[in-house]
């Protein structure tokens, strides 16, 4: 006696619902390719002669690792903060960009480069900071 199935379901979908669906989608696509606009404008940037001019280097001021400011790296003429001000005035008036790059040494005082940093904030120039080793 044979008690098993004869008729075994198949699990697999149908593919001519899948074809149906890919054909229409080609035809969509076929058309819609169509109906789109080959000659758009597009404003294209020109190749001019003339380059821009390079932005300024900022005005440089250095903190020294006993807490003194320094114009030039070179120049071993220190400053305190109260000689500081009026020197980065008289510098920063000229200056189209307001840019001050702050070289701090790492042992240096961070109030030293503070002050430095509140007074370009109050004058309303953009600090830079970098460090020395």
């Amino acid at each position: 006696m044979n008690l098993g199935r004869r008729n075994k379901v198949k699990a697999e979908g149908g593919m001519s619902s899948m074809t149906d669906l890919v054909f229409l989608l080609l035809i969509f696509f076929i058309i819609i390719s169509t109906q789109t606009n080959d000659h758009l404008p597009v404003d294209l940037p020109q190749n001019s002669e003339s380059q821009p001019s390079p932005t300024p280097a900022p005005q440089e001021i250095g903190v020294s690792e006993n807490s003194l400011y320094f114009f030039d790296a070179n120049n071993p003429e220190n400053y305190t903060f109260e000689e500081v001000i009026p020197i980065l005035d008289g510098k920063m008036a000229n200056e189209a960009e307001k840019n001050l790059k702050i070289t701090g040494d790492k042992s240096s005082n961070y109030e030293a480069i503070f002050n430095i940093i509140a007074l370009a904030k109050q004058r309303g120039w953009k600090p830079v900071l970098t460090y020395s080793k």
